[in-house]
């Protein structure tokens, strides 16, 4: 039996993994977000390049053998009561085979934001995905609850 080794690297953004992105995003937008909000893949990619032509590193890509199959994207501010710089992520998505995965994409995101100047990353957890393992599952990574946000469609 021959077993077969993945190549995996965590990459920045960019226009190959265009269409890989859109699909990583509409199977997000399947599992996890439901009545949330609909869904632009204009918009979303628009959006990624704008920050990837501002230069920021805020499009971090799980890329196995040459396709996307995971992303963890976010946007920068200052603090509104100190110095420090804080990175809001907007989306982390994995595709299910390649969960495990998962970890090492948000881990090198840390590194390289870290070294980046940024001081402090807020991860988000939808409500109507499991709550409660996530939750831990932060916890144990060394993240706090920090707030609750409530939205309402205008």
């Amino acid at each position: 039996m021959i077993e077969t080794v993945s190549k995996i690297t965590i990459e920045a953004y960019s226009d190959r993994h265009f269409l890989d992105i859109v699909k990583l995003v509409q199977n997000f937008h399947a599992e996890a977000v439901g009545d949330y909000d609909g869904f632009d893949p204009e918009t979303l990619i628009r959006t990624i390049k704008d920050q990837a032509e501002q230069s920021v590193g805020n499009c971090f890509l799980l890329v196995v053998d040459g396709v996307c199959q995971g992303i963890l994207f976010g946007v920068r501010f200052k603090s509104l009561i100190s110095q420090n710089i804080i990175f809001q992520e907007l989306i982390w998505y994995v595709n299910k085979e390649y969960r495990m995965s998962g970890i090492s994409l948000l881990r090198e995101a840390e590194k390289s934001l870290k070294l980046s100047g940024v001081n402090s990353i807020i991860m988000a957890v939808l409500e109507n995905s499991k709550t409660d393992k996530l939750k831990s599952f932060y916890e144990r990574l060394g993240y706090k609850q920090m707030e609750v946000h409530f939205i309402k469609e205008l």
